[in-house]
C-alpha cells in the first residue's frame, strides 16, 4: 500500500515556516516515510509519503505539530 498526503497552508508567514523547518526535511529519520515541503507565493505545501498507515500517521502528527509551532512562533515575532 502506497499512501500520499498533501496539505496546503496559506499563511503570510509561510516562508518563515519553511526556513525554520528546512533542516528537518534534509535529515529524514526513518525509511518508512518521507516528507517534502515547497513554498509558492504565501502557501506552504507539505507532502508525506509512506508505505504503511502507522508510519503515515506518526509522520503527519510530527509534521503538523512542527508546522503549528513554527507558525505560532513566526506570528509572535511579527
Amino acid at each position: 500500500m502506497h499512501l500520499i498526503s498533501r496539505s496546503v497552508f496559506k499563511t503570510p508567514v509561510a516562508s518563515s515556516i519553511y526556513r525554520s523547518l528546512k533542516p528537518e526535511i534534509e535529515s529524514q529519520v526513518t525509511d518508512r516515510s518521507s516528507a517534502d515541503m515547497e513554498i509558492k507565493d504565501s502557501s506552504l505545501f507539505l507532502t508525506v509519503r509512506s508505505d504503511d498507515l502507522v508510519a503515515m500517521r506518526s509522520t503527519l502528527n510530527t509534521w503538523l505539530r512542527l508546522i503549528q509551532v513554527a507558525s505560532e512562533t513566526a506570528e509572535c515575532l511579527e
